[in-house]
């Protein structure tokens, strides 16, 4: 069954080139934003869809290119959930493989949506495509043994995505616990890959936390998205984005010049702490900065859309039931840029309890995860400026 639940509530929630982009302070185009938010719930039918938390649909899911449908891995019974959008249910469940010759591997990082029956599985030692029907259509080694002119010894399999013509790789090098990365572009036909500098996100590496016994660490992490047609790296920590258009094998550094926050965070903090009370007082300091989200394109308005949030911590009262854990209160900021990625306004978006951790643009409305009484949902905003 459809359900359709209207709240209008608001406590939801290069060579390199350097283009330094036109300042909002003469006019801001958020002047007179209003919005509303909608909830919505995907109906499971008679399944079982299960959500185990915001990292599974951050890092197991893909949204269609036509913004109709999303996709949702399950790395547990190795299902993937097809979700419609539009119709806000649940169509169907394709079954994969763990191993064999159509496995997809035992520890999936990510799953990529190329075609209506065609998917990039990514694990730690392989990336491969499979069809609907869950086979393994052609697979790929990822290591720099396998491709020429790749100089550094780093793994590459971070955020690996595939081009819509299936001729190009792009991915981050290291792991999750390292904060600044390298852009690597890859040549799965001819075996040929290059290593590409982002120098001007090394300041992610200022704002790593982590135990001196290694036990507990907190990274900024990098985000790679294709948008718009151009890949674009950017990291919480700086407003500044790099932009890759990689038929035109140009990079560019895009800087901001924010009036409303910060262009970056500015206040350092300790790197290697000693006990959990340090971790966490450190990571606090940090999370109480600016940090800025995705890059996200909107087809209705031809605009570019980005989300910042600062958390403020606090310490529950003495004798609270449930002791060592934190009152959290978000700001959340919301960011336009039009075609060129000039900034064109900026402003707090009041009285949002938590900031978003997985959401995407559809229909020039901003989709974000709720969850509704263990079901999937989302609250749509609908921004009027």
């Amino acid at each position: 069954m459809r359900r359709l639940l209207t709240i209008f509530f608001l406590a939801f929630l290069a060579s390199c080139s350097n283009k330094e982009n036109k300042s909002t302070e003469q006019k801001n185009a958020f002047g007179n934003l209003s919005y509303s938010v909608d909830t919505v719930v995907i109906d499971p039918g008679e399944s079982f869809l299960v959500i185990q938390n915001e990292f599974q649909l951050e890092h197991f899911s893909s949204l269609a290119k036509d913004q109709k449908t999303l996709y949702l891995f399950n790395n547990q019974d190795y299902n993937l959930a097809v979700i419609d959008l539009d119709q806000l249910k649940l169509l169907e469940f394709l079954p994969f493989e763990k191993e064999g010759p159509n496995g997809v591997g035992e520890h999936v990082q990510s799953v990529q949506s190329l075609t209506k029956d065609q998917f990039l599985f990514t694990n730690f030692q392989s990336t491969g495509i499979f069809d609907s029907n869950g086979k393994n259509l052609t697979s790929f080694k990822l290591s720099n043994s396998e491709f020429t002119g790749l100089e550094i010894d780093s793994p590459f399999n971070y955020q690996l995505l595939m081009t819509s013509d299936q001729n190009w790789f792009f991915s981050l090098t290291g792991y999750y616990n390292n904060g600044a990365k390298d852009l690597v572009k890859l040549n799965p036909k001819d075996k040929t890959g290059e290593f590409i500098s982002l120098p001007a996100l090394n300041i992610a590496n200022d704002f790593s936390v982590m135990m001196s016994d290694r036990s507990i660490l907190s990274v900024p992490q990098s985000i790679l998205r294709e948008v718009n047609g151009a890949h674009f790296i950017s990291n919480e920590v700086t407003s500044s984005v790099y932009k890759f258009d990689y038929q035109k094998d140009s990079l560019q550094l895009i800087t901001f010049q924010h009036q409303l926050v910060p262009n970056s965070k500015t206040v350092s903090v300790k790197n290697e702490v000693s006990g959990q009370a340090e971790f966490f007082a450190e990571t606090a300091k940090s999370s109480s900065q600016i940090s800025f989200g995705k890059m996200m394109w909107d087809d209705k308005r031809q605009f570019y859309f980005r989300l910042g949030h600062k958390i403020i911590t606090s310490p529950l009262e003495e004798g609270s039931e449930i002791e060592n854990e934190k009152n959290y209160k978000s700001f959340v900021y919301l960011f336009v840029y039009d075609a060129d990625l000039n900034l064109l306004g900026e402003t707090l978006l009041e009285n949002i309890g938590r900031h978003p951790r997985f959401y995407f643009m559809k229909d020039g409305k901003l989709w974000s995860y709720v969850n509704l009484e263990d079901e999937l949902g989302f609250a749509v905003f609908s921004f009027d400026f």
